[in-house]
């Protein structure tokens, strides 16, 4: 009779273990990852091709149904190589899908332009406008 329980009692040691086991695996698996950045990248242009540095960019999002006021609305001015970056990993959650279409409008001493861009999940999307 003690050598049934022995083996009942080894027999569950050892299932305990394997539990243990997968989830020790499970958790260093998912305790690993890390969220790459979510950015966009903004690059303002001449009619000519030309890079304009110091041109406003403004990013807005469109209200999705009536009442609903745009959660995102921000400004940033182009670096010497015309691009404006802008971070989204406060609007970025892990296992989100896509994070937010946005309407770009950029200024540069009476030039404008206009856009559109879906900003992508831990990625740098990029987008050109063109000024005229």
């Amino acid at each position: 009779m003690q050598i049934y329980k022995k083996k009942i009692a080894l027999f569950q040691l050892k299932a305990s273990i394997i539990k243990a086991g997968v989830f020790l695996l499970l958790f260093l698996l998912t305790a690993c990852y890390k969220k790459q950045d979510t950015i966009l990248s903004v690059i303002v242009k001449n009619s000519n091709g030309q890079v304009l540095e110091g041109a406003l960019v403004e990013l807005k999002a469109e209200p999705t149904t009536f009442g609903n006021i745009a959660a995102i609305d921000m400004q940033k001015s182009t670096d010497e190589l015309g691009e404006a970056y802008f971070n989204f990993n406060d609007f970025y959650k892990s296992g989100q899908t896509g994070v937010v279409v946005l309407k770009i409008k950029a200024k540069h001493f009476g030039l404008s332009g206009e856009g559109v861009v879906t900003v992508e999940q831990e990625v740098v999307t990029e987008s050109t406008v063109v000024l005229n």
